[in-house]
């Protein structure tokens, strides 16, 4: 697949090639060759018009092809923005920083709890107030983790969110992935293979909270697994914001939809 997606990038490039290398060509010989042998210059021009005709018949099919996918391209766009944008939602309610923003039921199942215990084991202050989802600082982060880890609730829950939201980046990568191929979108394509990175983040998220261990004394005494679990946790948590990032960009640059202008509207009628 990859190189036939060279070939038919590089084919207008070999069509012009042949056609001035014949053209060219018999220069050198007094341009008596292909007079002379006039079967083997019809041999030679219809190669140069089979080149010729390919690329132009390759580049309008991919046009063809822009046209018709372009809306399945922004539909996908939008949903991959959305499922990011309600993870980094996700894992900034899971530390309690709660801005009224409520996810669809399945997530909300398990996050309501792991956000009410978070809210009750650090209560909201100024400083939690004026945090931003996007720019949780390291040392505010690793504070609050440690004190949500030795809580059993917390942790059950926090891991069925996690679990919940890996299963929304699964379905939408195996619903796009097929589309981005066909497209030749490898910009996207090779975003999606971005976006399994992330659900693969998730799982060893999920595994290092795990393997803390239930247990107050564990946790307090089990330093290098909780480091491993907060540096999976920032880790996660920037790679959503980057991908929410493009997915953003890639909504604003194929938008399809012109916003009517009501006040022009209502001044024509």
């Amino acid at each position: 697949m990859r190189l036939s997606r060279t070939l038919r990038a590089v084919l207008p490039f070999i069509a012009v090639v042949v056609a001035l290398a014949l053209a060219l060509s018999d220069w050198p010989l007094g341009w008596r060759v292909w007079r002379d042998h006039p079967y083997v210059a019809a041999f030679a021009a219809g190669i140069a018009v089979l080149f010729v005709a390919g690329a132009v018949v390759d580049a309008h099919f991919r046009r063809r092809e822009a046209r018709r996918w372009h809306g399945l391209g922004f539909v996908a766009a939008g949903e991959f923005a959305a499922i990011q944008y309600d993870t980094g939602v996700a894992m900034s309610a899971l530390i309690g920083i709660d801005d009224g923003y409520r996810l669809r039921s399945d997530v909300e199942f398990h996050l309501a709890i792991a956000r009410d215990r978070a809210t009750e084991l650090l209560p909201p202050d100024s400083e939690t107030f004026f945090v931003e989802r996007r720019e949780v600082d390291d040392e505010f982060l690793t504070s609050r983790l440690a004190v949500l880890v030795t809580d059993e609730a917390w942790r059950r829950n926090c891991s069925q969110t996690l679990r919940v939201a890996r299963g929304h980046l699964v379905e939408a990568v195996s619903r796009w992935t097929g589309t981005f191929a066909i497209l030749n979108d490898d910009e996207q394509f090779n975003r999606v293979a971005r976006t399994v990175t992330i659900t693969d983040l998730v799982t060893a998220l999920h595994m290092s909270l795990v393997a803390i261990g239930p247990s107050e004394e564990r946790a307090d005494a089990d330093t290098m697994g909780f480091a491993t679990f907060a540096s999976q946790w920032r880790t996660l948590l920037n790679s959503v914001n980057t991908e929410l990032d493009f997915w953003n960009a890639r909504r604003r640059m194929h938008t399809r939809v012109e916003v009517p202008d009501t006040r022009r509207a209502a001044r024509e009628s």
